[in-house]
């Protein structure tokens, strides 16, 4: 808020969440797919749900420097955790360590990225 008075009234507060963000290239091979989908349920079972992101458009170098246009599946999950919270955070990590090493194992890639940086959501209290 750049240091401006909140808006917020009283009625609504903040959640803080980590958000973790999975990208996986799409590829036409059943591997790929499978992780797709395992990833989603891994997220909406353990985590209470995910948001995908289908055919984003991605670059990267590869090893030799070569750029590479690549097509991703962008798979993330506010996790409820607290980022500030130097304990949470390092769960996350490792759970995000756990997941790059599946698809790593299971994946014919060079590397995966995964993401992981605080959010807040703004939950709306009834007013009933």
């Amino acid at each position: 808020m750049n240091g401006e008075r909140s808006t917020l009234k009283n009625s609504e507060n903040l959640t803080s969440r980590i958000r973790v963000e999975v990208y996986i290239p799409i590829r036409y091979e059943p591997a790929y797919d499978y992780s797709l989908t395992w990833m989603i349920d891994e997220f909406t079972r353990a985590r209470g749900g995910c948001t995908v992101n289908e055919n984003v458009g991605g670059y990267y170098l590869s090893r030799i420097g070569t750029p590479v246009a690549d097509r991703i599946n962008v798979v993330y999950s506010d996790l409820s955790f607290d980022w500030n919270d130097h304990r949470q955070r390092a769960e996350v990590f490792v759970y995000g360590v756990k997941l790059r090493r599946f698809l790593l194992e299971n994946l014919s890639e060079e590397e995966i990225l995964i993401s992981a940086y605080p959010v807040s959501h703004v939950v709306a209290k009834s007013m009933a």
